[in-house]
């Protein structure tokens, strides 16, 4: 009995170890997930089946140049990982064909045209407050900047949801007037637009006695902890004034009253106004010019073996036959009986049957009856008449 306990635990630990490697041998045949990547019409894009996290990842369209790229990495459920960007990590209007470069890896993916994304609605309450029967609500919706030249502004504010904490009986009341909900005391309002460098400043006007102490606006459609479509804004009453003279100067005197001057981002206050930067980004200088610290375009400083290429330095790579002068590849100018090498002129070597010419070692082509030596051709009777004149002379000196 103990012998066939012995040998039944004997065969269970092969059984054993037979699955184990089969299993182990069916893992290392099993094919790797192929990488994945996709991209959505918010401008956000990601790629899956990664082995690894990237350290960096950027995205460029075909003859454009790449854009590092921000997101978030997570592991996946077969123990690879999958890179998420950001919204509008590509704004492209018409869509297109795009490549990822993940650390030396390039993977590509296919665009739709952008459409929306939350990241566009960037609000911010500048002051609420009534005079004689009329509420004012006044914000800004920022812009987003794209490329050089476009830009998408918000420009729909009735799709927002406005909520005003008012004083009804003595007691506070909140208010409602959104695309899908609208209170019968807050029915009725009328919203003006004034078009700003990089930003919309929009002017709620609502007639109503009520004593209104709080405005809040926000888009519902949207993650509020991921993007800047809330605000708040705790209403006060404002002095009257006649012109901008009565009123501090980061404010200015519009309809009678005292308002904060709101600047967009590429402005400075001075003065009861806005006044426009220089520049905002290198997109807005000329090729060759950076925007500085201070706003203001500045040449761009190259190093020597450096070239200007739109508004950033390239390394110049130059041919043998160029040398670099003045941040550019120059041809050098090598004589008959030089060649370029490393960027230098080199003196040639030729052989006896050979001479220098257009910076290599050609063959002489002697006629008939005539011999090659010491670069040039000889008639062969002219070097025999040579030897017998060497071979004459000791013999006569004897």
């Amino acid at each position: 009995m103990k012998k066939e306990a012995e040998t039944a635990l004997l065969a269970a630990l092969v059984g054993t170890l037979l699955i184990a490697t089969a299993a182990a041998v069916s893992a290392q045949l099993q094919p790797k997930p192929v990488a994945e990547s996709h991209c959505q019409n918010t401008g956000a894009f990601s790629i899956s089946n990664l082995e690894d996290r990237g350290k960096s990842i950027s995205i460029k369209r075909s003859g454009g140049s790449a854009s590092a790229v921000s997101g978030t990495w997570r592991e996946m459920s077969n123990g690879m990982f999958k890179f998420t960007s950001d919204d509008m990590a590509v704004v492209d209007v018409k869509g297109g064909y795009y490549t990822i470069k993940v650390d030396k890896g390039s993977y590509g993916v296919t665009c739709p045209p952008f459409k929306f994304s939350c990241k566009l609605i960037n609000i911010t309450i500048n002051s609420c407050y009534r005079r004689n029967d009329t509420f004012f609500g006044k914000y800004t919706a920022y812009s987003f900047r794209y490329d050089k030249k476009n830009e998408f502004r918000f420009e729909k504010p009735f799709m927002l949801r406005y909520d005003a904490v008012a004083s009804i009986g003595g007691k506070k009341k909140e208010l409602t007037h959104a695309p899908d909900a609208v209170s019968p005391d807050f029915e009725t309002i009328n919203i003006t637009r004034i078009k700003r460098v990089g930003s919309n400043t929009y002017t709620l006007k609502w007639q109503t006695p009520l004593n209104v102490s709080k405005l809040m606006i926000r888009y519902d459609d949207c993650d509020t902890a991921k993007y800047k479509f809330y605000d708040s804004f705790e209403c006060t009453d404002r002095p009257s004034c006649s012109s901008d003279g009565q009123c501090l100067q980061s404010e200015r005197c519009d309809g009678g009253f005292c308002i904060p001057v709101s600047c967009g981002s590429c402005q400075y206050q001075s003065n009861h106004t806005c006044v426009d930067y220089d520049c905002c980004t290198d997109l807005d200088c000329d090729s060759g010019f950076v925007c500085g610290d201070s706003r203001k375009c500045q040449p761009l400083s190259c190093e020597y073996n450096e070239y200007v290429s739109e508004h950033s330095c390239a390394s110049l790579e130059c041919a043998e036959d160029e040398y670099i002068f003045n941040n550019s590849c120059s041809k050098l100018n090598c004589g008959e009986d030089e060649a370029a090498a490393n960027h230098a002129c080199k003196k040639l070597e030729c052989a006896g049957n050979e001479i220098a010419q257009g910076h290599s070692c050609q063959k002489l082509k002697c006629g008939f009856l005539r011999k090659a030596s010491s670069h040039k051709c000889a008639s062969v009777f002219s070097s025999l008449f040579k030897r017998n004149k060497a071979a004459a002379a000791p013999a006569a000196a004897k």
